[in-house]
């Protein structure tokens, strides 16, 4: 445990957890936040609350907080709105300084929602009780297997990427998050009764164990000043991706229906201030993922000089397209690489970049992982900064529809299909695929290949458009 000097550590990292509002029945969603904490193996003790049952999930249960034997850290309120206030007032006769409150229902409830909002955040800030939500599910610490969360979560994977979240929209995705992605912290603000944006921003920007930072906001509840002037300090640290929704007034009226809260920045002058820090922004929820993603697995690269590896000539034309738009030159192949490339060749003269590894194929199927090996010469070029690759074939399934092929056999080349792919990212430069099919077999090997830190894109745009935004960063930060 790395202890860090905020307050929001103590949300991070508590070693006894109440849950107010706990239950046994499987059918009603509190009995996941239970569940998953047990399963998962959250390394703390867990008092699930409830006057009404003796125990849950096997651990004994009390009625009240007053009743737990020893001081608790965290408090997970989810009881329905009206009741919230009286577990707010148990926090305060027990000396509980750290609360979440899972409910909706306050600022975005109409007016009496906003009245207990109200009332509970002013009671929470005179008995210094720091507040995350109302209306959200977390923390998340995949450290200490910390998970408040609604969804049966399978597993965790951990890595250096935080999420600070305004919105649950990222909840019912936290399986295909921790598949796909390293995850350090997640912190969903909620409607920013007490925490907000500047804090999230703050705590991780002093976390060593957060590499990347990555934000949506709605809107801005903190100090506008104080959140920019981190923002630019943060940013000569670590990268930090933001993705700003309410951008119009529509999309503000729709934001304030869930959180009760209209934005009131202008888009044009908050993207200009996000620029200034060297923040990089996200201009939708796929391209926010798609940076974490980049920022988390790969480092920036050197240079601009990209090389494309690509299954057909049409996919080819329309990555060099997007590369020159997006502030990438192709790269010019070197020699020796260009020697190694010819023993794979067709019976013709092909260009070297963007490499038709498709056509290429066609005449080498039948040592297609000496074919593969070969490729591996291109992001090694001395020449090329940065490799994106259109997903090969994998040619274990075609094998699998024949009879009597044993399922170790057909295990056993894939696993060495996915071995010569990460051994390209072994150059040491960044590397990226994006995706061919997309059908069941491929999303398979997408979750094999991100396991391993081998980021996948679903187009070639969208890999171009993540390596140009390491590239920008890569210049602004040297």
């Amino acid at each position: 445990m790395k202890q860090v000097d905020h307050f929001l550590d103590r949300f991070f990292w508590p070693r006894t957890v109440a849950l107010v509002g706990a239950t046994n029945n499987p059918f009603k969603m509190n009995f996941r936040l239970m569940e998953n904490l047990l399963n998962l193996g959250f390394k703390g003790k867990v008092y699930p609350v409830n006057p009404n049952a003796k125990e849950i999930l096997g651990i004994e249960t009390y009625a009240r907080l007053q009743d737990i034997p020893e001081r608790v850290d965290l408090a997970v309120a989810a009881v329905p709105a009206p009741k919230t206030a009286e577990v707010v007032k148990e926090c305060s006769l027990v000396g509980l300084k750290q609360l979440v409150i899972v409910t909706g229902g306050f600022s975005e409830g109409g007016d009496e929602g906003r009245k207990l909002h109200q009332e509970i955040g002013r009671f929470t800030k005179e008995k210094g009780i720091r507040t995350l939500g109302p209306n959200t599910l977390s923390p998340v610490n995949t450290a200490n297997n910390l998970v408040i969360s609604f969804n049966p979560i399978q597993k965790l994977k951990r890595g250096g990427l935080s999420f600070a979240f305004q919105s649950g929209f990222y909840e019912p995705k936290l399986n295909w998050i921790f598949s796909h992605l390293g995850i350090n912290k997640i912190l969903d603000m909620g409607n920013k009764m007490d925490i907000n944006e500047v804090d999230a921003l703050e705590y991780f920007s002093k976390d060593p164990d957060t590499k990347v930072i990555a934000m949506h906001i709605e809107s801005l509840h903190g100090n506008g000043r104080d959140f920019f002037d981190l923002l630019r300090s943060a940013t000569e640290k670590k990268p930090v991706i933001i993705l700003k929704s309410g951008r119009t007034r529509a999309g503000s009226q729709a934001a304030a229906s869930h959180t009760g809260s209209i934005a009131k920045e202008n888009d044009r002058i908050f993207d200009s201030a996000i620029r200034q820090a060297g923040a990089i922004r996200a201009q939708n929820l796929e391209e926010f993922f798609d940076l974490a993603k980049a920022f988390e697995f790969l480092a920036p690269p050197k240079g601009n000089r990209v090389a494309i590896i690509v299954l057909s000539g049409g996919e080819g034309v329309m990555a060099t397209d997007t590369c020159e738009m997006n502030g990438l030159e192709l790269a010019v192949i070197g020699n020796n690489t260009c020697k190694k490339l010819k023993k794979i060749f067709p019976p013709w003269e092909i260009p070297l970049n963007p490499f038709d590894a498709g056509v290429c194929m066609e005449f080498h199927l039948s040592d297609f992982e000496r074919f593969l090996q070969t490729l591996a010469a291109i992001p090694g070029d001395e020449n090329v900064d940065c490799t994106i690759m259109q997903m090969p074939p994998n040619f274990s399934y075609f094998i699998s529809s024949m009879h009597n092929i044993p399922k170790e056999t057909i295990r056993s080349q894939t696993n060495r299909y996915l071995e010569l792919i990460i051994d390209m990212k072994k150059k040491g430069k960044p590397f990226a695929i994006w995706c061919t099919s997309m059908d069941t077999h491929e999303m398979e090997l997408v979750q094999l290949l991100e396991s391993h830190c081998v980021p996948v894109f679903q187009s070639s745009e969208r890999a171009i458009k993540a390596l140009s935004a390491l590239y920008e960063y890569s210049k602004s930060s040297s």
